[in-house]
């Protein structure tokens, strides 16, 4: 029998795994995808600080969302978006994708899917036009997820140590 997944806002109640995901995302699961010499462009002094300040914010903008998938109630993964509004791009009101992760054991299940859609639909009824979202170079699982979903990749974006 197939296992029922939910998505619902998160909220402060969800503080724990969140910031186990948002650890896992972006050190765990980072640290497989991007080359070692290349950590160093892209980490923080105190990653434990930054990432929880990050997830505080998330909770407490209201203009943002925080999505959790679960499923009888094991939290199997999350998705993070923020509005941003340019009134001089043709398409000017765009959701961003922040962070997405589901636990290795559920992918494949359509969990990430299912987050994805639920924060377009929020995207939607908040009148944006477009979605945007990213991740790291190596990440190929995630650049097939993105790409069976309908992204387009248009802009690679580089950095080099001086």
């Amino acid at each position: 029998m197939a296992q029922t997944i939910e998505v619902r806002e998160a909220d402060a109640s969800d503080r724990i795994a969140l910031i186990d995901f948002h650890r896992s995302l972006y050190q765990e699961h980072r640290d497989k995808v991007v080359a070692a010499e290349d950590l160093p462009l892209i980490e923080y002094r105190n990653y434990d600080r930054v990432l929880n300040d990050d997830l505080d914010a998330l909770l407490q903008d209201g203009s943002g969302h925080v999505l959790l998938a679960e499923s009888e109630g094991t939290a199997l993964g999350y998705i993070t978006g923020r509005i941003r509004t340019e009134p001089d791009r043709v398409l000017p009101r765009r959701g961003i994708v922040e962070d997405w992760f589901v636990v290795p054991e559920a992918r494949g299940a359509g969990v990430g899917a299912k987050l994805l859609h639920a924060l377009e639909d929020q995207f939607a009824a908040a009148g944006c036009v477009v979605i945007e979202s990213a991740t790291w170079a190596g990440n190929t699982d995630a650049r097939r997820a993105h790409d069976a979903l309908g992204f387009h990749e248009i802009r690679v974006m580089y950095r080099k140590r001086l």
